[in-house]
Order: structure tokens, then C-alpha cells, then sequence
């Protein structure tokens, strides 16, 4: 695996976070997450240490077929480019929403309702926007600081 190497989830790794059938490790499963077909390897292996996921994780996901590599980052800068043009606001919000749900879900289970309740009734990404700081103690609160630190920057970019 190249520093560079772009992984996306597959089929199966996308039915795994909706699904929890594999059982992977919290951790494991964290990575799963944040395999989004955007960040390049050497960011995510970053991210992983913080979150104290095995350095191996990329490696352990592509063996399970959770993920796969879906581009370099020379490819992966014009697709970024491409795609953040052809996204609209609508899609920048939901995917936001979306992230924020699971890895809330993900970090605290079924403590998560009250939240996610609050993440039904947003409406715009300044909505999510309010929530930021919240969501970012509870994971905190429930995984630890190095875990909301990543989770929170990747949730700024996708609210910028």
C-alpha cells in the first residue's frame, strides 16, 4: 500500500457500519468509518494512530474486503475537484448529518438517542454547525480526546 493510495469502502464495508455483522473492533470499526474515497492513505494511517487503531488497519479492512483502492492522489485531486463542484448543498449537508450519526452511534451506542434526536430536527449545516461542540464532548466524553480530535476536524471540513 502507497502512501498516496486512495481507499473507498466497498459494498460490504459500507452494509458493515449500517449493520455491525462482523463484529470488528471499535477501533477497526472507527477506521471503517473514516474511509471515505477522499483522504489518502498516509492521512488516515495518521489519523488511525490518534484514535489507537492497529497500524495495520488499511491493511486488516482491505483483507475483510471492507474497502478498496479506488485511486492515487494525483487522480483523486481532479476527482476531489470534480466532485466538490457537482455536490450541492443539499448533499454537503446530508453527508454531514450522516457522519456525524454514525460516529456518534459508533463512540457512545445506545447513550446516542438524545443526540441523534437533535440531528433529526437540523435542517441546514449551520444546524449541524450549532451541534459541533456538543458532538465533540460527547465523543470526548466516550472515546477519548485523540478519537474527537479527528472526528471533529473531519466534521469541519465537511461543514466548510
Amino acid at each position: 500500500m502507497a502512501a498516496g493510495d486512495i481507499f473507498a469502502k466497498t459494498a460490504l464495508g459500507t452494509h458493515e457500519v449500517t449493520n455491525r455483522k462482523m463484529k470488528l473492533s471499535p477501533r477497526l470499526r472507527t477506521m471503517l468509518i473514516l474511509v471515505d474515497g477522499r483522504q489518502p492513505a498516509f492521512l488516515l494511517q495518521e489519523e488511525a494512530g490518534k484514535v489507537g487503531a492497529p497500524p495495520d488497519s488499511l491493511d486488516q479492512l482491505a483483507a475483510l474486503n471492507l474497502i478498496e483502492k479506488a485511486g492515487t492522489v494525483a487522480a483523486g485531486v481532479a476527482a476531489t475537484a470534480a466532485a466538490a463542484s457537482a455536490e450541492d448543498e443539499f448533499m454537503r449537508f446530508r453527508n454531514a448529518k450522516d457522519f456525524m450519526n454514525v460516529t456518534i452511534t459508533n463512540a457512545l451506542g445506545l447513550k446516542s438517542f438524545f443526540f441523534t434526536l437533535k440531528l433529526e430536527r437540523a435542517s441546514t449545516r449551520a444546524d449541524l454547525g450549532e451541534l459541533a461542540d456538543a458532538y465533540r464532548a460527547a465523543i470526548e466524553k466516550a472515546s477519548g480526546s485523540e478519537e474527537a480530535e479527528v472526528l471533529s476536524t473531519r466534521l469541519s471540513a465537511m461543514l466548510a
